[in-house]
Parts: C-alpha cells; sequence; structure tokens
C-alpha cells in the first residue's frame, strides 16, 4: 500500500522537530564529530601496532563519511532555515573540506552529484548515474558483446569490490587539488608509520568503500521499491518516490554507531534536512507513521545484493537468471 497525501503531510509535520534547524546548539553534532577523529586517530595508532585493528578503522571511516554526507547536506551542524534557504552553510562545509580526505570524495562533486539523486530519485524520466542497476529493457537492447560485459562487471562480486576503486580513488586523479590533499594525508601517515602504516590505512579505507557501495545500493535497490515516471513539479509524488522508494536498514545494535542513523534512509530521503544523529529517534517516536515503508532483515539484504536489473514491467528488481535460480533474488 503507498501512502496518502493526507499521511505524507501528517509525517512531514512529526518530523519537522528534528531537524537541524532547530538544534539549540552545535554541542551535540560537535560532539559526534570529536568522537569521530579520535576514533581515527586512535584507530591507526592500533594499527600501526596490529592489522587486526584494520576493520576498526574502516568502520570509522565509514562513520566519518555519514557525517561528511550530512554536512554536504548542509545539515550535521546547526543552521537557521533562512540561512539554508539563502544558500548559507555555517560550519558544515568547513568541515566536510576538513574530513574530505579520510572519506575520499571530494565535497564540491559530492554536493552536486548526491543533490541531483535526491531531486530525481525514484523518477523514470531522469537518468540517475548513481544507481547501481539497469532497467531489463535497456539491458535486453545491448548487443552480444555488451550483455557479457555488464554480466561480468555487474556481478556482485567484481562490482562490489572493483567500484570503491573507481569511486574513492580513479575518478579524483582529474582533481588536482583534491588528490594533493589525499597526498599530503599519506605522507603524514607515512612519517608517522612508513609504507606499512600506508599500506594498512588504504586497506581500511578500501574496506569503509566496500561497505559505503553496499549500503547505498541497499538503501535503494530493494524490492518493494519505486521507480516510476512522474512529472518533476509533481510534489507528492516525489515524496511517495523517497518513502517507497528508500529502505530502513536492520543493522546489528553493535553496527549502529558505524551507520549512524543513515539506515533509516526512507526519513532522509523524505528530508535531507534531519541530521543522521537524529533519524532514529525520529523513527522510533514516530514508528506507527512508517508501517507502510520497505523494511529490509538481513536475509532480504544479503539477497537484495544481487539485484543487477530492474523489471519495469513487473516493478521489480531482480537478479542475473543464476542467482535468481539459486535463490539469491527478492
Amino acid at each position: 500500500m503507498e501512502y496518502t497525501k493526507e499521511e505524507i503531510n501528517v509525517i512531514k509535520e512529526k518530523i519537522e522537530p528534528y531537524k537541524n534547524f532547530y538544534l539549540t546548539n552545535n554541542e551535540k553534532p560537535f560532539l559526534h564529530l570529536f568522537i569521530t577523529i579520535l576514533g581515527i586517530f586512535i584507530s591507526i595508532f592500533l594499527i600501526k601496532k596490529s592489522p587486526y585493528f584494520i576493520p576498526l578503522l574502516s568502520l570509522f571511516i565509514a562513520r566519518t563519511f555519514m557525517i561528511f554526507h550530512d554536512c554536504c547536506h548542509n545539515s550535521f551542524l546547526k543552521i537557521s532555515e533562512n540561512q539554508h534557504n539563502n544558500g548559507e552553510t555555517g560550519w558544515n562545509k568547513f568541515v566536510a573540506k576538513i574530513i574530505e580526505t579520510i572519506c575520499g570524495y571530494d565535497c564540491n562533486t559530492w554536493s552536486k552529484i548526491h543533490s541531483y539523486h535526491h531531486k530525481i530519485h525514484g523518477n523514470a524520466n531522469f537518468v540517475d548515474e548513481t544507481k547501481t542497476v539497469i532497467n531489463l529493457d535497456e539491458y535486453e537492447q545491448f548487443p552480444y558483446y555488451k550483455k557479457l560485459a555488464y554480466r561480468v562487471f555487474r556481478s556482485p562480486i567484481i562490482f562490489f569490490f572493483i567500484l570503491p576503486i573507481y569511486v574513492f580513488y580513479l575518478q579524483h586523479l582529474i582533481k588536482p587539488l583534491f588528490t594533493i590533499k589525499v597526498l599530503a594525508f599519506y605522507f603524514l601517515i607515512y612519517i608517522f608509520g612508513k609504507f606499512n602504516l600506508v599500506k594498512r590505512v588504504l586497506i581500511s579505507h578500501y574496506i569503509a568503500g566496500i561497505i559505503g557501495i553496499m549500503l547505498f545500493h541497499l538503501q535503494h535497490q530493494v524490492n518493494t521499491g519505486y521507480y516510476k515516471k512522474y512529472d518533476k513539479t509533481d510534489t507528492f509524488t516525489h515524496d511517495k518516490a523517497q518513502l517507497h522508494g528508500a529502505s530502513m536498514l536492520q543493522i546489528p545494535w553493535f553496527l549502529k554507531w558505524t551507520t549512524f542513523g543513515i539506515e533509516y534512509h526512507h526519513i532522509h530521503h523524505l528530508t535531507p534536512r534531519i541530521p543522521s544523529y537524529n533519524l532514529q529517534s525520529c523513527h522510533e517516536d514516530n514508528e506507527q507513521l512508517f508501517n507502510k515503508i520497505t523494511k529490509v532483515g538481513y536475509l532480504q539484504a544479503f539477497k537484495s545484493l544481487f539485484h543487477t536489473l530492474y523489471d519495469e514491467k513487473r516493478e521489480k528488481y531482480i537478479s542475473f537468471p543464476i542467482h535468481a535460480y539459486l535463490g539469491l533474488q527478492h
């Protein structure tokens, strides 16, 4: 069942107080930032001693990206609604520029690409280059060699392990200033721990990239999704696309500090003005209003990693036939 216009209006009214416009001050976000940066430094110190701490640094890098993501949305630190509407960013962009090196993504590029993703999410009239699948009709029109290439590259084992190399490393080589910042960061790592530490930090960042790509895929390419053609001025359908086309992922309690609330992606897409650290309380305080969203458990999440195509006729994300035969499709 889909939300009605009246139901969406009620949801918008109830979640309004959780926006960063209504923060009393910046103590809460700065505390989250301090804990995160401290965790990065401690993790780097620990992996200098032992590679067994590489996963810990990876998780802290993933958490840092969540903060970076909110800063680029202008929602991590407090600003007024008027300031936001006037294009002011307060401390948000400053913090994003500071931590972008840790995240491996230029904040100006991310802001542009990600804002467009939010603007057209769920609208089949536009090409969302951040989607991790293509339409079945488009795939079927490919010549044989292109189908084969897509089947190979889009195989989950290849896709989720190769794509982070491009997303977080190769594509930024054309941005000299950002590349210099990254090289400076790793030069400092080299001074502290030589090439052995540089290697371990690179591995940590790579693992964090894999986690990030998988999370992004599961936040959007799961059933029951929402991907239809509608007029860009149709705000009601746009709101439905955000609520129904973005999932709520089940995350183990001991990893929630890493995902930082972004698993409540249905709320984030409805209004990016709510910082990630407020999303869980926003959902739990208004849980009765979110009875129609797409909730994804552990088994569904695993199967959904194999979704590679979108079938517009059935309005469903599907896997390649071999994976579907093996039960790896939800």
